[in-house]
């Protein structure tokens, strides 16, 4: 494994996903008092642009540590091999791909448009920047149907941190101008939505394990990625827990004040999980499985 791959793949990760995620909820999901239909939320805007700006650094040193990685050379060995690295390798062709919808994300979320273009435009180019790194993943090797079950996993994952995000944008929202209401209403169809995203990951998320390490239970102790698993689902399982506490008990009385700032302080708690849970898939996406 390399672990300057690891250390980038979190951000960008965490990135991809937050983008993909807040922009389908913005687009589908948002009530009109987040969005008015001409222009996105200032918070949305602010936070889509920042994180374009860390997959537009990102992306590229990424791309020479694992250019560095697989040719055992230095990172400033890299640059003069770059078009042989994207002439010759499967992976240097689609990198080439993830390039220009890095470029076009920056676009978009930099030029002022009307809010469902931004959202649809931001949405649909995060989902190929997930695709894309979906086809470079371990999953490849397992063919096609792994390869998407493995995109449909992530697009879930951002799916639910996109939600708790967007209801904690729209909370601080409605706490500057003391209206509640619309996210008493927000506040359940984010439940919804999370409920649903958890459902698919909890499907597709044995089923990639299965791909990678089969019967042979063994293999989650005595290889680094089934340990890297363990400790991915170690922190996954109190973000579930939290996510089922949050969903069962606290939004059905979130019309009660002690209840909604009790559920932001939960949100937050399980937007951090999520992310901490993100950071192990990026150190279990750049650990080779076992043989």
């Amino acid at each position: 494994m390399s672990e300057a791959s690891a250390i980038l793949t979190w951000p960008l990760l965490v990135s991809q996903l937050a983008i993909f995620g807040t922009a389908a909820f913005a687009l589908m999901l948002a009530p009109a008092t987040i969005d008015d239909g001409r222009h996105s939320s200032p918070s949305f805007i602010a936070i889509w642009r920042a994180l374009a700006v860390v997959i537009v650094i990102i992306s590229p040193m990424l791309f020479i540590a694992m250019a560095s990685g697989m040719a055992q050379i230095t990172w400033t060995q890299v640059p003069p091999l770059i078009p042989q690295i994207v002439r010759e390798t499967y992976a240097g062709r689609l990198w080439m791909w993830r390039f220009g919808a890095v470029a076009m994300l920056a676009i978009v979320a930099w030029v002022p448009e009307r809010a469902r273009f931004t959202s649809a435009g931001l949405m649909a180019i995060s989902a190929i920047l997930i695709l894309l790194g979906s086809l470079i993943s371990h999953a490849i090797d397992k063919g096609p149907f792994a390869v998407a079950i493995y995109c449909v996993h992530q697009m879930a994952a951002g799916i639910w941190l996109g939600a708790l995000a967007s209801l904690l944008i729209a909370s601080r929202r409605a706490d500057a101008a003391h209206q509640w209401i619309e996210i008493d209403a927000m506040t359940a169809r984010v439940s919804s939505v999370c409920g649903w995203s958890v459902a698919v990951m909890l499907v597709s998320g044995p089923y990639t394990a299965f791909e990678r390490l089969g019967w042979n239970l063994k293999l989650l102790s005595d290889s680094a990625y089934g340990r890297t698993l363990l400790l991915k689902l170690a922190i996954a399982t109190p973000a579930l827990i939290l996510g089922a506490y949050n969903r069962y008990r606290l939004v059905p009385t979130v019309a009660e004040a002690r209840v909604r700032a009790q559920l932001v302080r939960s949100v937050m708690i399980e937007c951090v999980l999520l992310i901490a849970v993100m950071g192990w898939s990026a150190v279990l996406a750049n650990t080779p499985p076992p043989h």
